[in-house]
């Protein structure tokens, strides 16, 4: 199969005002390129507040399992194709959520568990894969993502195989965020911690 094959529809990102309106008068939390690794790592802290209409929000709105991709950006070393995962824990901490326009959404057809698509394409982002379906426009570089989603296969495996694979991944996940959250919480050794120890080997 390809990409394209599991997609049952695309949700086109809206950057909004940065303030409230008659016209765009729904709040909203804009996830942009920037904001893909933090969310993986569970930061939602800096993730823009934007405004946007009515009639937007009804169609941009993200929901739980909704994959986000980066689109345009990059740089010559990292290319396009970054994914965040609209998770439950995002939406409880951040309230109804758009992608900005530099990034699209996709939604899942039935059978394909969400968070195998999204392991699989950070899967094929870390092999370069992208690098291969990129324009260049004004200077930035944009995925042709109809091109990308045609051309890059993945396996039709059951249901049970994919939820088998999610169930390993997130166990390795939750133990790396906590081998993070140790090393960000340890103590910094200061120098006069330093001089006792030297002098106490002498």
């Amino acid at each position: 199969m390809k990409i394209k094959d599991i997609i049952d529809q695309f949700i086109a990102g809206d950057w909004g005002e940065e303030t409230c309106s008659n016209e765009t008068s729904c709040a909203v939390t804009c996830v942009r390129g920037a904001d893909i690794v933090p969310i993986s790592e569970y930061d939602f802290s800096t993730i823009p507040i934007r405004y946007i209409s009515q009639q937007s929000y009804s169609k941009r709105c993200l929901q739980v399992g909704d994959i986000i991709i980066e689109k345009s950006g990059g740089s010559p070393t990292q290319s396009t194709g970054r994914v965040s995962f609209v998770s439950q824990e995002l939406l409880d901490n951040v309230g109804p959520v758009v992608c900005s326009n530099f990034c699209t959404a996709f939604r899942l057809k039935k059978g394909w568990n969400p968070l195998y698509v999204y392991y699989y394409f950070q899967f094929i982002y870390n092999l370069g894969v992208f690098f291969n379906f990129e324009g260049k426009t004004s200077g930035l570089k944009n995925l042709q993502l109809e091109v990308a989603f045609a051309t890059i296969p993945i396996e039709d495996v059951s249901l049970s195989i994919q939820d088998n694979i999610v169930s390993i991944l997130q166990c390795l996940d939750k133990k790396i965020a906590i081998n993070r959250s140790i090393n960000q919480n340890l103590p910094i050794l200061d120098h006069s911690s330093e001089e006792v120890e030297v002098h106490y080997a002498a």
